[in-house]
């Protein structure tokens, strides 16, 4: 385990790095051989160290031969460096079925085998020998050798590969300077499209790549259009062309993520991002979003790379920031942040108010901690302060600063000091005080307000409110308040005015005179980061006329508000999801939708009185069933509500519905049952108790494959039966055999949890919190993560005695469990709370 200190004392001794690699895919078993030459300087007689995981076969430093016997813990000591030296590492490294090193999924229909790499955090040792941290940056020149049917994907340029015996070998050209984590190598008997991008810097090839079996849904003109306007903007804004000689994109199976920047050869999951079948609006959206935060790394991330995990930030904050800009100003994603806020935003809200919350600026000590930081609040919460500094400092003094910094650090590393030095010098501003604040202290605050109007209905006093709460500091925010009025049957934005928030309490003198709202958004725009509470008249507004309110922006900002009240315990769960019934047939951002059918399932299931709950799923689906009735054939609305109602069906009638879908009993015009939304309707049916293992793999058989196994297996683990699940939970903490892969493990652990009737998983709650360590270290970090994560049992909380109680027990039992672990189940216990709260909502 690499710790911070350890990793600043390795970069005093070696600054950079030259690495040549040859890997070699063509031989039988699970391992494949590797042999890495790497070339640094060093100061006379020093000593460090290598990483490396994986079986030493031989090593020679400066011509001395080395002692296989001192590689322990996946560290080969180097002693009596020379001022230049030459490194030779021959080992034998692990193929892996849990997204991380490199990633061996074996094709159950075809029998292919497919290859790709994913080195972050430190993952690129279980691959080659290397300087393993992002502050060593290096070049990297990969030579592979892998069968002749084969493609081999790096970071720089396919070259034309050498046939030898039964195999070709790919010698790729060194790559500029890059961490470790950001070099790849994807291999595999992979199909492409390809175009020609324009840049600044000439011509660059670009290609989409994915398995034969999904040719016909890569998208690729989608992608490489999305990628063009990327290109455009950022070369624009970053004033730097892009920095590598090629593009590709490849969709890999039983990915960890949503994709990954590795320079020049980004990876992306088939799982979550190649659509099969018909996608809703949202996800398509959330494909170009994507697409543009991996590029946006080209520059932030790969060309100017944080020198240490602590400044995680820096590379996804800014991606997440300028992608959603991206998609609003370059693609037909016009209210991207609307759906950033939607999807991406409010989770920063849910995941800032948890006792194990940390600033977006974090404080990683060890590699091992990496996994817990890759969360929303380094994502989304990191994105809107960004958008926030932008608002403060005006658009052009920020991408101004933003450019200079790109160019003083360009294949090199930085700190937030760094950026905040080119921003300060450009805008002139001190900006010590808001960095503390947004990005060094961890809490979201909420905002409210407080109006006096007189007879007439005019305002004569506006006052805007900062609740802070413990831990947490007052924010600066520029913001915006909009008045809505309704008038002739809208509710329609009257009047705005901009606004420095600073301190508890705010007096906005620019509102008196204005027409008293009927609705008052303090963030209107959704310029800041901070939950809002509704007053009074405008929660009696929306009970009454939240149909009549058509903006989107304005749509989301009060359904947000409503969700957090709700989480809050200051609004009963049955009023949220009244209010989002009310609003589903008007809502036009497929996001929106998609976000708020999901949070209303976990109201009901989390934070309804349990004596309620089952009785409001069932109203709750029965008045989407009503809602799906009159949606227009072939929308987006469509799409979403079937699989909102399947997702929420509670009763034999509403199950029976489900069959009838799936059988063809009942048709709905312009929405083809496919099978990904037979999956959907499995699921739905395996909750109600009404499908079984034979019923599954009837439908696997008629779709066979990654995705079909995936889905199977979420189906099977929600099965309303205690013996399916505790075979769920067992196959993935105690299982006969190899433990499953990634994509596997995390579809079980949330079926598992998926449930109508808690009395089939109450019994297993001691069960899985027993073996919830076992498991966890059975697993690299981020499996380990996802998947305990999923498989908490959080949502029987005020239907299990005591369950509080026992995550205390555990909690103190395993103090010395990962801290990994650690913050899980206390975000657990959190959760718990937090549900027990919300259930005694009575206003």
């Amino acid at each position: 385990m690499l710790t911070r200190d350890e990793a600043f004392a390795r970069s005093q001794t070696v600054p950079s790095a030259e690495y040549r690699i040859a890997l070699d895919f063509t031989g039988d078993g699970d391992t494949f051989r590797s042999v890495t030459t790497v070339e640094f300087d060093a100061p006379a007689d020093a000593e460090t160290f290598i990483d490396l995981v994986g079986s030493l076969r031989s090593a020679t430093l400066n011509g001395r031969d080395l002692d296989p016997a001192s590689h322990v813990d996946g560290r080969l000591p180097l002693t009596h460096l020379e001022p230049a030296n030459v490194l030779t590492v021959e080992a034998d490294c692990e193929y892996r079925t849990t997204g991380s090193g490199i990633h061996r999924f074996v094709d159950s229909t075809s029998g292919h085998t497919y290859l790709y790499s994913q080195f972050a955090a430190d993952d690129a040792r279980a691959a080659f020998a290397c300087f393993d941290q992002p502050d060593i940056k290096g070049t990297f020149a990969f030579t592979v050798t892998a069968p002749e049917q084969w493609e081999v994907i790096s970071n720089t340029r396919a070259p034309e590969p050498a046939p030898i015996e039964g195999a070709r070998v790919w010698a790729f050209s060194p790559t500029v300077p890059l961490p470790c984590y950001a070099a790849a190598v994807v291999a595999g008997p992979y199909v492409f499209e390809e175009t020609t991008l324009a840049s600044a810097k000439g011509d660059v090839p670009a290609r989409v790549y994915g398995r034969p079996e999904v040719r016909d849904h890569l998208a690729a003109d989608t992608l490489f259009a999305d990628t063009q306007a990327g290109i455009d903007l950022y070369e624009r804004v970053f004033a730097t062309e892009y920095p590598y000689d090629s593009y590709d994109q490849i969709y890999v199976p039983q990915y960890n993520f949503g994709a990954m920047e590795n320079a020049g050869c980004v990876t992306i999951s088939e799982d979550r991002l190649l659509y099969r079948t018909r996608a809703s609006d949202a996800e398509l959206e959330f494909r170009s979003v994507v697409v543009l935060h991996e590029l946006a790394h080209m520059w932030f991330g790969d060309l100017v790379t944080m020198k240490w995990w602590d400044d995680l930030w820096l590379n996804e904050s800014f991606a997440e920031f300028v992608a959603t800009h991206a998609a609003q100003e370059v693609t037909q994603w016009a209210d991207a942040w609307v759906t950033f806020g939607s999807q991406r935003k409010s989770r920063a809200y849910v995941e800032d108010q948890l006792p194990t919350t940390h600033p977006v600026v974090s404080d990683v000590p060890t590699v091992d901690a990496v996994a817990g930081t890759f969360d929303m609040i380094t994502y989304a919460k990191g994105a809107s302060a960004l958008r926030q500094l932008a608002a403060t400092l005006g658009a052009e003094d920020f991408f101004a600063g933003i450019a200079a910094y790109v160019r003083a650090h360009h294949h090199g590393n930085a700190t937030l000091a760094d950026l905040f030095a080119e921003l300060e010098a450009v805008s002139g501003r001190d900006l010590a005080a808001w960095s503390r604040a947004w990005l060094e202290t961890p809490g979201v605050t909420t905002l409210a307000s407080e109006v006096s109007t007189d007879e007439a209905g005019a305002i004569t006093e506006l006052t805007i409110t900062e609740e802070v709460p413990e831990g947490a500091v007052p924010h600066p925010h520029r913001l915006r308040v909009g008045g809505y009025v309704l008038s002739d049957g809208a509710l329609a934005r009257a009047w705005t005015v901009d606004v420095d928030v600073d301190g508890a309490r705010t007096a906005v003198p620019e509102a008196v005179g204005a027409a008293a709202p009927d609705l008052l958004l303090v963030n209107d725009g959704d310029l800041t980061y901070a939950k809002v509470r509704l007053d009074e008249r405008s929660l009696a507004t929306v009970d009454a006329h939240l149909a009549h309110l058509h903006d989107p922006m304005a749509q989301y900002l009060v359904l947000d508000a409503l969700w957090h009240m709700c989480r809050d315990g200051e609004l009963p769960a049955r009023r949220y999801v009244d209010a989002v019934l009310t609003a589903l047939p008007v809502l036009t951002t497929s996001q929106v939708i998609a976000s708020h059918l999901g949070s209303i399932a976990t109201a009901i299931r989390r934070y309804a009185p349990p004596q309620d709950a089952l009785a409001l799923a069932e109203t709750t689906a029965d008045a989407l069933w009503g809602l799906l009735e009159q949606a227009a054939p072939g929308s987006d609305e469509q799409l979403s509500l079937v699989r909102g109602y399947a997702a929420l069906a509670a009763t034999g009638a509403q199950a029976d519905r489900l069959q009838a879908l799936l059988d063809g009993g009942v048709v709905l015009d312009g929405l083809p049952i496919d099978s990904e939304l037979r999956w959907d309707l499995i699921t739905g049916l395996a909750r109600c108790a009404r499908v079984d293992d034979a019923a599954i793999d009837s439908h696997l058989a008629a779709d066979p494959g990654a995705a079909g196994e995936r889905r199977a297996a979420g189906a099977r683990a929600t099965i309303a039966e205690v013996d399916a699940k505790r075979r769920a939970w067992r196959s993935i903490a105690a299982p006969d055999g190899p433990l499953p892969a990634n994509s596997i493990a995390y579809a079980t652990a949330q079926g598992l949890v998926r449930t109508n009737d808690p009395a089939v998983l109450a019994p297993l709650t001691d069960e899985i919190l027993a073996g919830l360590r076992p498991m966890f270290e059975s697993m690299d970090a981020f499996m380990a993560m996802r998947t305990a994560g999923y498989a908490l049992p959080v949502e029987l909380a005020g239907r299990v005695p005591d369950l509080d109680a026992r995550l205390e027990a555990w909690l103190a039992d395993n103090a010395d469990a990962s801290a990994v672990l650690v913050k899980i189940v206390t975000e657990g216990l959190d959760d718990v709370r937090r549900s027990l709260r919300a259930q005694s909502a009575v206003r």
